[in-house]
């Protein structure tokens, strides 16, 4: 009778611990599915914040290039108008108009006058009837002198009925004041275009903002908030003044959709622009995840709890189907466990591995997801070392080995895996450890696959664009950053060396203004693709900005090696390129610096690199120069120099001084060659020698250039009718497009008669772009300008450009009447004359500074001399007064 109670007791006692553990699993599952879910919640927001943080960044770097280059064309088109608004023909201003526009996305770009009344015109010629005095940006432009470059609200356009995005610059009189704009007419569909390309998902958004909350541009297209101002919303208020760009959520202003949103501003333009996630989208794929979860978790809580039940109630009846029972329970939880781990994944394809004899079952959709059919592959453990990825076996490997041995709670792994028509599937595998003996070693585990490709793509393409080049795929200057810090911390810890090339492109600006920004890009492109060719794959090329590039060289033994490999990019850049049927040659100056273990930090090794090519440069460019510390007290001295010369250039620092050029016939003075010369406050005289090249590499000459003629065509004015003034041109300057109306504002100006100024080229400047400097030279013949070929005999193809334009002059080189009394010299400058005279130029020997170099020269038959001989150069009020005191009997003395 006890022994029965006894019994009885126990399984009473079973019983309970079953409604224990049925209370355990009702509670436990949906424990367990509520966490993981909140883990994946989290995830897929985090997710969606960095995505569009990085879309927002790539956005505004594309939106301040755009803005840039059009702020670049405004900037110099109303520094160009603003003095000489009134002496610069229409004609001439709506010819730079429609040069600009024909190279651009613009719908139109136009001259305002200071009345809002249309002057000139891009698109047409005279400008069409238009006054937008009624407009904010002009308004703001003309009350805000120092306002800079202005973004206006959308408008539909007066004279085309379209949605303009208005850009506008102010041009200024003389004395300061206000004497109108120039404004480009920006098509917004230029950035819907590039925005619509972006998949963001269908909820998500992207913007384009003006500072002050007004939206410019929106995709998807709403046309109805297009130019509404939303500064009165919490995320402007909250976000914008502050330039806060870390990603937040919150309501869309325009439609009111949940979105997590970021902004990228733009440094120097009141812009910035807005990439916004929908919180649908983000969460769509985790609300279907969770949907399957909760059912899956829902139906086997459910199961589980019903079958501990009826179990307890079996015992509690003393049933005898033990054995069914049983065997019914192991089905039960193998497919339960299946069904877990499924839900707990967010899984594609289901896998069940069994250690002990090593059968390995898969699900339908694991084998569609490679592009197989079902059971179409043996299920064998094999499968693994058959389809992972090369490159990704040894980590999945090791993850599961640790997972196996209990080190880890879970198995989780990303690698590719190969698909039945090639190729390779990103996949996030996922596994746990369901059985183990009673030694705890691991018996069966059972896991997923996830196709995880889109999500890889997206992740790579978005680093791509945080650390290359958008214009030529190059690593961009974070990039270059990370690899050199990778290169010094190698070489401090292995020993080994490395070089840095500090490259910068000779003569690209003149490619971009003759031929515009997009035969640039286009150059720039070759370059870097030339560039790639000539390194070694553990080498990095990077564009630095701008015609700058960089080139990191790894495995360096000596300089000779490295001397080799610069030689090899200075030829590979200087092969000719073909623009779109114009041929651009440019060329590359490089500074070179060594990496070692004893090197500095990343920051000083490259600025030891840019300090050799300031070096490299300053010895005549198209080479290559090492770093030398005795060269930083050169580089310092030059930037002094150039900080003197960006002084004395604003300040007029500049003098002319004037060398008569007297005729054979009577020695009778005909004419002056303008002088350019700069007396330093400190230093004294500074030789041409030295400062016209750093004036021409940075861009000074221009303006020294314009002020020469400006200076020299007032000067002559007031000289006898007969007297003409020359005045020698730059390559950079006559580069330039706007050199012919310069040369037409200075006589208009001076009221100085055409045929009395007579500009002076080099051979070197035609060979730049002998094309587009013929076709110049002939413009200005045409004016009345005589035309001097300088240096004659000192190029390389002096014949053929005398056979391709009628020079006024050619001017033989003083090399060569140094030497004349030499038979072989004597006999070139006998030739030059022969042509001279067969070509009807006149023929002038420079340097003549004796009487028998003036004797020779006279029987060798030169029209014109010019040297010390007769006068140094002299200050203008001198010079007035030798020629009046020239008589034709007077002969030198």
């Amino acid at each position: 009778m006890l022994s029965r109670i006894k019994r009885s007791d126990a399984k009473l006692s079973l019983s309970g611990w079953l409604r224990v553990a049925a209370l355990a699993v009702g509670l436990g599952i949906p424990a367990v599915v509520t966490w993981t879910l909140n883990r994946q919640y989290d995830q897929s927001l985090a997710d969606a914040e960095t995505r569009a943080g990085n879309t927002s960044r790539a956005l505004g770097q594309h939106a301040a290039r755009s803005f840039e280059t059009i702020d670049t064309f405004l900037r110099a088109f109303a520094s160009l108008v603003g003095s000489r608004a009134n002496t610069i023909p229409p004609q001439a201003l709506h010819a730079a108009l429609h040069e600009q526009f024909v190279q651009s996305h613009l719908n139109n770009i136009m001259v305002i006058d200071r009345d809002g009344r249309a002057a000139v015109e891009a698109v047409a010629f005279p400008a069409r009837p238009l006054n937008v005095s009624d407009r904010e940006y002009f308004q703001a432009l003309r009350d805000q002198p120092d306002i800079g470059l202005v973004v206006g609200s959308p408008i539909i356009g007066r004279l085309t009925g379209k949605l303009l995005l208005p850009v506008a610059r102010r041009i200024d009189n003389a004395d300061g004041s206000f004497a109108g704009l120039v404004q480009a007419m920006l098509d917004p569909e230029t950035f819907q275009t590039v925005y619509g390309g972006i998949d963001n998902g269908p909820g998500a958004t992207l913007n384009l903002w003006h500072a002050d909350g007004t939206l410019l541009v929106r995709s998807p297209r709403m046309p109805e908030v297009i130019g509404r101002n939303y500064a009165d919303s919490v995320n402007y208020r909250e976000h914008v003044p502050a330039r806060d760009e870390k990603p937040f959520w919150s309501r869309g202003v325009t439609d009111r959709v949940v979105r997590v949103i970021a902004y990228s501003f733009l440094d120097g333009y009141p812009l910035y622009v807005g990439a916004a996630l929908s919180r649908a989208d983000v969460l769509a794929d985790w609300r279907r995840s969770a949907l399957m979860q909760g059912a899956v978790a829902g139906g086997l809580t459910t199961v589980l709890v019903i079958a501990l039940l009826l179990l307890a109630r079996e015992i509690e009846q003393r049933q005898t189907a033990d054995a069914q029972t049983s065997a019914s329970e192991t089905q039960l939880r193998l497919s339960e466990e299946r069904l877990a781990l499924a839900l707990n994944s967010g899984s594609d394809g289901l896998w069940d591995w069994d250690l002990a004899t090593g059968a390995i079952q898969f699900s339908d959709h694991w084998f569609g997801m490679l592009g197989y059919g079902s059971g179409e592959i043996e299920p064998h453990i094999r499968v693994w070392e058959d389809f992972v990825h090369p490159d990704d076996d040894e980590r999945a490997r090791r993850l599961m080995v640790e997972h196996v041995k209990g080190l880890t709670p879970t198995y989780e792994c990303e690698y590719r895996m190969r698909r039945k028509i090639g190729g390779y599937v990103w996949t996030l595998a996922r596994g746990k450890v369901v059985s183990r003996d009673e030694t705890g070693r691991a018996m069966r585990i059972v896991g997923t696959h996830m196709d995880i490709t889109r999500r890889k793509e997206a992740e790579r393409q978005i680093a791509f664009m945080a650390m290359h080049d958008g214009l030529t795929g190059l690593a961009n200057r974070a990039l270059f950053r990370e690899k050199l810090e990778q290169s010094l911390a190698s070489a401090r810890r292995q020993g080994d060396s490395f070089a840095i090339l500090a490259c910068d492109l000779d003569r690209f600006k003149a490619v971009n203004d003759t031929l515009g920004h997009p035969a640039g890009d286009a150059l720039l492109r070759v370059i870097a693709d030339r560039l790639r060719a000539v390194v070694c794959d553990e080498d990095t090329v990077a564009r630095l900005g701008g015609d700058e590039f960089a080139v990191i060289v790894r495995g360096t033994d000596d300089r000779r090696s490295v001397s080799f490999f610069a030689q090899r990019v200075i030829e590979a850049v200087g092969q000719p390129v073909d623009l779109d049927g114009h041929t651009a040659t440019v060329s590359v100056s490089i500074g070179i610096a060594l990496g070692t273990r004893a090197s500095p930090e990343a920051d000083i090794l490259f600025k030891h690199a840019d300090t050799a090519l300031y070096r490299a440069k300053a010895l005549g460019r198209n080479g290559y120069s090492f770093y030398d510390p005795s060269v930083d007290a050169e580089v310092a001295k030059r930037s002094l120099l150039e900080r003197d010369l960006r002084d004395a250039v604003s300040r007029g620092g500049f003098v002319l001084l004037y060398q008569p050029i007297v005729a054979m016939t009577d020695e009778r003075v005909g004419g002056f060659e303008a002088l350019l010369r700069w007396q330093h406050p400190t230093r004294g005289a500074i030789s041409p020698a030295e400062f016209i090249p750093l004036a021409e590499e940075t861009g000074l000459i221009i303006a020294l250039g314009e002020w020469a003629i400006r200076e020299a065509c007032h000067e002559a004015a007031s000289w006898q009718n007969d007297l003409h003034v020359a005045v020698n041109v730059s390559a950079v300057q006559f580069q330039q497009p706007g050199l012919e109306q310069v040369v037409l504002d200075a006589l208009v100006a001076s009221g100085l008669s055409p045929h009395r100024l007579e500009l002076e080229i080099t051979e070197s400047m035609l060979m730049q772009d002998s094309e587009a400097a013929v076709a110049s030279l002939h413009r200005l013949k045409g004016l009345g300008v005589r035309i001097a070929l300088d240096d004659f005999g000192t190029g390389y193809s002096s014949l053929s450009y005398l056979r391709r334009f009628p020079f006024d002059k050619i001017k033989i080189d003083r090399s060569f009447i140094r030497d004349i009394g030499d038979p072989d010299t004597a006999a070139i400058v006998r030739a030059i004359v022969g042509i001279g005279a067969r070509l009807g130029a006149t023929v002038t020997a420079e340097g003549v500074e004796t009487r028998e170099q003036l004797e020779q020269v006279r029987q060798e038959g030169c029209t014109e001399v010019q040297g010390f001989l007769y006068s140094k150069p002299i200050p203008a009020p001198e010079a007035l007064d030798y020629a009046r005191a020239q008589r034709p009997s007077r002969k030198a003395a």
